[in-house]
């Protein structure tokens, strides 16, 4: 069944398809085409790509403590995971079938957060230990290290044409990383408590941040800093997701709710009270047409408009 894209003038409509439980949930991810949705948390990494609701196509133990983030390369062919266990590792997705690849060791702490170049040559992956690594995503070799936060470092994101990593962190600070040699980097902009995800708007030169201090702010990298920022959730902000044509923007925080809003101007269009305990992962479908939703209810749902 196909169901018509979200849009700022149908996101009120949103309802919820259905429904599956998993154990603690850090994050949920579409492949690229669209064909797998990837789940990983406390359990490892589940993909479903027969439906879902039921149990999973697959299933994977990961690594040896729980899976703190998952990012897919562009062409959809490889998943990569990072784990608590300080271990980032590569995976095969072909036919079905996942295989590992290769581990990336070098960490001293945590994984929390891993980005792909457009590309799907450079892997990124940010820690507890303060820095953001880069590896060569084909042979698995360590190609730098980033040093500047002052913390752990729990967002990645690279901007469009891959010239610039864009890196948040619990000191409150997201930096631009430049591609080039030395890495130079710029501060972008500070929020008021910990930074817990980023957003890349399509299309534009927008990045979209969210944050414990219950706001969510959204700055220009043509170096022009902040453009607009609102109060989105009590208690924080822990998930952003926006639609693939970047026109609506997708929210989960610790007051419960799943709210959606204009992306141009920040106005809010509906909220959601699906969950019982804070969202923390969103992600919308490659068509813009379903949205999926993971909270520490240890449910991992799936909205559209029916």
């Amino acid at each position: 069944m196909s169901y018509p894209r979200i849009k700022p003038d149908n996101a009120a409509a949103l309802s919820c398809l259905g429904q599956a439980q998993f154990g603690w949930i850090a994050q949920t991810r579409w492949s690229p085409a669209g064909d797998l949705l990837a789940i990983a948390g406390g359990e490892g990494i589940a993909g479903y790509a027969e439906g879902f609701g039921g149990a999973p196509t697959w299933r994977l133990g990961a690594h040896a403590a729980p899976v703190k983030d998952i990012a897919f390369s562009r062409d959809g062919g490889r998943l990569a995971s990072a784990g608590a266990d300080t271990t980032v590792k590569l995976w095969s997705i072909a036919g079905g079938m996942v295989r590992e690849l290769v581990t990336f060791r070098g960490h001293t702490g945590s994984v929390e957060a891993l980005a792909f170049s457009p590309d799907g040559r450079l892997l990124a992956s940010g820690a507890a230990d303060r820095t953001i690594r880069l590896w060569d995503a084909a042979t698995g070799a360590a190609l730098a290290v980033l040093e500047g936060h002052d913390d752990e470092v729990t967002a990645l994101s690279f901007d469009a044409d891959g010239g610039r990593l864009l890196s948040g962190s619990r000191d409150q600070r997201i930096y631009a990383w430049r591609m080039e040699s030395g890495f130079p980097r710029a501060l972008l902009g500070e929020h008021d408590d910990w930074i817990r995800d980023l957003a890349l708007r399509p299309g534009s030169p927008l990045l979209a941040s969210a944050s414990k201090d219950m706001t969510i702010r959204v700055w220009r990298l043509d170096g022009e800093g902040e453009a607009r920022a609102i109060a989105a959730h009590a208690g924080g902000v822990d998930a952003l997701a926006l639609t693939p044509d970047g026109a609506v923007l997708a929210s989960g925080g610790r007051d419960n709710t799943l709210r959606v809003w204009h992306a141009d101007s920040l106005r809010p269009l509906a909220a959601f009270e699906g969950h019982s305990r804070p969202l923390l992962a969103l992600d919308f479908s490659p068509t813009g047409a379903m949205l999926v939703s993971a909270a520490g209810d240890n449910l991992v749902k799936l909205w559209a408009i029916a």
